[in-house]
């Protein structure tokens, strides 16, 4: 298994140790572990710093692939925080470092934040879905310096502020535009991932979950990959097999493993047995 997701000390909402995460992962049958630290250069009210120092980390993930040679594979990533104010310094960042796989993740929409409620503010549920979708599709097509899209569906963790739950939500009336950011992506050589975070966040269910895999597929989506989103060990190669599942349910063959930010595809029949 793959865990293309996975959080750190070097993310600022995070304090689990690399050693830490590698011993999970490993524990939980984990080949390959990818550590997406955090880059949000513009995330208003809040008090964290979502940023951290490329040598410092990268010297740390030089040190634990050392030291857990032969046991598990470990990459060097990042999950930048997409938004027009911020596409330059992304980008700089994105191609001044080395990095086997990048993360692109909407975390913002009307440049407020969904984890602590702003966005909903004012919105009917049917505004804060459009709006939400909308700004992945428009930010898709202006910044590309990422490997696949992450949590599309991020929304759902945040329904409860307008007293909504995922399964209940018609997601079908936000097709067009979901098909559409799914073929922008295509067309660049880029994916998707399937992460796993809302088993943490309580609502059991994948980010995106099954419609969304087959409607990707269905438009010739290859490129995806699975992470756990985990912040802390216990969260590290959870679920993962799920996500597994669901891809071969969608009708994939093969789930997505990169090096130098170039795609390999895995056989699912060799993950699933």
């Amino acid at each position: 298994m793959f865990d293309y997701h996975v959080h750190s000390l070097f993310s600022a909402d995070s304090k689990m140790k690399l050693a830490e995460a590698c011993e999970a992962a490993i524990e939980a049958g984990v080949k390959e572990i990818a550590f997406t630290e955090h880059i949000d250069y513009f995330y208003p009210n809040c008090d964290l710093i979502f940023d951290f120092d490329y040598q410092e980390y990268a010297k740390a993930i030089d040190q634990v692939q050392e030291q857990y040679l032969n046991k598990l594979k470990i990459l060097k990533a990042v999950e930048i925080g997409i938004h027009p104010f911020k596409h330059k310094e992304n980008s700089m960042f994105a191609k001044a470092n080395d990095f086997d796989f990048i993360i692109g993740s909407v975390h913002l929409a009307d440049d407020l934040d969904l984890h602590n409620g702003d966005y909903f503010k004012g919105k009917s549920l049917d505004e804060a879905l459009e709006t939400y979708f909308l700004t992945i599709n428009q930010y898709v097509k202006e910044f590309a310096d990422f490997n696949v899209l992450g949590h599309l569906t991020l929304i759902k963790r945040y329904l409860h502020y307008v007293k909504a739950y995922w399964a209940d939500v018609q997601w079908k009336n936000y097709y067009d535009i979901i098909e559409n950011t799914f073929k922008i992506l295509i067309e660049s050589e880029r994916g998707i991932e399937v992460n796993m975070s809302g088993f943490r966040y309580r609502i059991d269910c994948a980010l995106p979950d099954l419609p969304f895999l087959k409607l990707y597929k269905d438009v010739g989506g290859e490129i995806i990959t699975v992470g756990t989103d985990a912040h802390s060990k216990h969260f590290v190669g959870k679920h993962l097999e799920f996500g597994y599942q669901l891809l071969e349910q969608a009708g994939f063959k093969y789930v997505t493993t990169f090096r130098q930010r170039k795609p390999t595809f895995v056989s699912l029949s060799g993950i699933l047995k």
